[in-house]
């Protein structure tokens, strides 16, 4: 005896299946969205402080030293991880010092007794600099 489908059963339809999946995409793609804006920002930050930390390690290299460290004769406004140890090495005493996983190109240039940082990111959609008046400059950004 073959038993009847009672019709009080419930499942779920391959319509209502899809729409779930289309929310689940729908969330899934601003909420990757918002996590990349987030790493952006952080990473910005990070390079920001890096900046500033180059900055301090300046003032303590001039007062060692009586002029300013120079990572290289000019900085392009282009991602570069060349001078990352030279930084680390000479102003900070540790070769990895900066870290290159925040994606940002650092380089330091005298100007007439006076140094330049920047820091590029390795899309070039931001420069930040600092001066030796210590103010960060992130208008680029």
């Amino acid at each position: 005896m073959v038993k009847k489908r009672d019709k009080s059963f419930k499942g779920f339809t391959l319509i209502e299946l899809l729409v779930v999946v289309a929310v689940i995409g729908i969330l899934s793609s601003v909420g990757i969205m918002s996590y990349n804006g987030y790493i952006k920002s952080s990473r910005q930050s990070s390079a920001k402080n890096t900046l500033m930390q180059i900055g301090l390690a300046q003032t303590e290299y001039f007062s060692n030293y009586s002029y300013y460290y120079n990572s290289s004769e000019s900085c392009a406004d282009s991602y570069s991880d060349s001078d990352h140890e030279d930084i680390g090495d000479n102003l900070f005493d540790n070769i990895k010092y900066i870290d290159k996983s925040i994606n940002f190109g650092f380089c330091i240039i005298e100007d007439s007794g006076n140094f330049i940082a920047k820091a590029v990111s390795k899309d070039g959609n931001c420069i930040l600099t600092i001066d030796d008046s210590g103010t960060v400059d992130n208008s680029s950004c």
